[in-house]
């Protein structure tokens, strides 16, 4: 399905945005034009992200953005905190390879696609890939967060993600934005039916895009 894997060591987050690739954000922003939804981003929510990821996966880069209020960024801090002392996560930022880029060649199509998952594991025995997901959720119990799956597409990037590094298994780890900062294991490469639903999406979106790129290319050059 996917050929010519590359890892890109050291690209920072805005390296690999500006490399011209086809993301899983693009299959998103194609998968709300064909339904014709406006989505407005929040600012906001993207700098609380970007800040969550780097205090917890690259702390070493971590600089409190000064945009956010004060509350906001205690809260970046009590989640941080709160994933550093569940044991489970700590093992996996110990062993992990944070926010590594990878391009590769999808053979249906021919397009070159781009990932960067936030932790990438491989087992020291058997060499297992297993790739780990940081979501943060206002949702108020397990039960909940499990639902938004579908409706957040993760399940689309799971099978994204682990059909172009080939990987074992894919887990999303869910930080509760709202005391108690619980934090929910989900691996969803244990559902056969929830990776097949994924990857349907994902090529149906590629194919998509695909064949809308003639059309780009006449658009430019008339």
């Amino acid at each position: 399905m996917f050929h010519t894997v590359t890892a890109h060591p050291g690209l920072t987050q805005a390296q690999h945005r500006a490399l011209p690739f086809v993301s899983n954000t693009d299959l998103s922003n194609l998968k709300n034009e064909a339904l014709g939804l406006t989505r407005t981003g929040n600012p906001q929510a993207l700098t609380f992200g970007v800040a969550f990821h780097e205090a917890v996966l690259e702390p070493h880069r971590y600089h409190a953005p000064q945009c956010l209020p004060p509350a906001q960024l205690r809260l970046l801090d009590n989640l941080a905190a709160a994933v550093r002392r569940q044991r489970y996560c700590r093992d996996l930022l110990y062993r992990g390879t944070a926010e590594l880029t990878h391009t590769a060649t999808h053979t249906e199509t021919g397009l070159t696609v781009k990932i960067r998952p936030d932790l990438l594991v491989v087992t020291p025995r058997l060499g297992r890939r297993v790739l780990v997901d940081f979501k943060t959720t206002s949702c108020r119990d397990y039960a909940q967060f499990v639902a938004t799956i579908e409706q957040y597409d993760y399940d689309r990037q799971a099978a994204f993600y682990t059909d172009v590094l080939q990987a074992d298994r894919f887990l999303i780890v869910g930080v509760q934005k709202k005391a108690p900062h619980d934090i929910w294991l989900v691996e969803l490469s244990a559902d056969a039916d929830t990776m097949a639903q994924g990857r349907k999406k994902y090529r149906r979106l590629l194919q998509l895009y695909a064949e809308q790129q003639p059309a780009a290319v006449e658009a430019c050059f008339p």
